[in-house]
C-alpha cells in the first residue's frame, strides 16, 4: 500500500451510469436513508445515525477524515442521468484488515442494477492506477449472499473468516490481489 498518498481536493470517478465524488453535506438526506435501511443495517451495521446531524457527522468524521487523512474513501454515487445520490462506493481502512477494502451500500430501490460492480470496479481501477494500491480486500457477513456473489464477480477470493476488533461476530474476508 502507498502510505503517503496525498488528499486530493476532489475526486471524481465515472462509470458508463455513474459518477462517483466526494461526499457532501447535500448528501445528509442520502446518507440518513442508507444507513437506517434494514438491509444496511443486517449486512453492514447499525451506525446509529438517526437524523440529518448524525449524517452530516457521519460523513465529516467518517468518509471526509479518511480522505483528508489516506487519500481514499467511501464516495457519493450519483446517476449522471439526474444526478441524483443513490448510494456509496469506495475503500476504507479499518482496525483488523490488513489492506484498504472495497465498500460500497446503495439505496434498496438502486439494488440489483449493477450499480454495485460498477462502481467497485472502477474503485478498484482508480486504486491500481492513481492511488499505486495494487491489494485490496473486502469483508462480508457470511449471509451477505448479494455481495458474496458480487465480490466474486469481482475476482476477489474468500481467504476465511475474521473477528474485527470489539466485534464478536465473525465475517468474510476476500482478498484480491490484481
Amino acid at each position: 500500500m502507498n502510505e503517503s498518498v496525498a488528499s486530493p481536493v476532489s475526486v471524481s470517478i465515472d462509470t458508463p451510469q455513474l459518477i462517483m465524488r466526494l461526499l457532501n453535506e447535500s448528501d445528509a438526506p442520502m446518507i440518513l436513508e442508507l444507513l437506517n435501511e434494514p438491509a444496511f443495517i443486517t449486512h453492514i451495521g447499525d451506525k446509529g445515525v438517526r437524523d440529518l446531524n448524525g449524517a452530516l457527522n457521519y460523513i465529516n468524521s467518517g468518509p471526509l477524515k479518511m480522505q483528508k487523512e489516506l487519500g481514499f474513501s467511501l464516495y457519493c454515487c450519483q446517476l449522471k442521468s439526474n444526478n441524483e445520490a443513490i448510494g456509496i462506493s469506495g475503500l476504507i481502512k479499518r482496525d483488523g484488515v490488513e489492506y484498504p477494502e472495497v465498500g460500497f451500500g446503495f439505496l434498496a430501490r438502486y439494488c440489483g442494477q449493477g450499480f454495485g460492480y460498477q462502481s467497485s470496479k472502477a474503485v478498484m481501477e482508480h486504486a491500481k492506477q492513481q492511488l499505486g494500491i495494487t491489494r485490496l480486500q473486502a469483508i462480508c457477513n457470511p449471509d451477505n449472499t448479494a455481495s458474496i456473489a458480487l465480490l466474486t464477480k469481482l475476482a476477489f477470493q474468500y481467504t476465511g473468516n475474521i473477528v474485527l476488533p470489539g466485534q464478536t461476530k465473525r465475517v468474510k474476508l476476500f482478498d484480491n490481489l490484481n
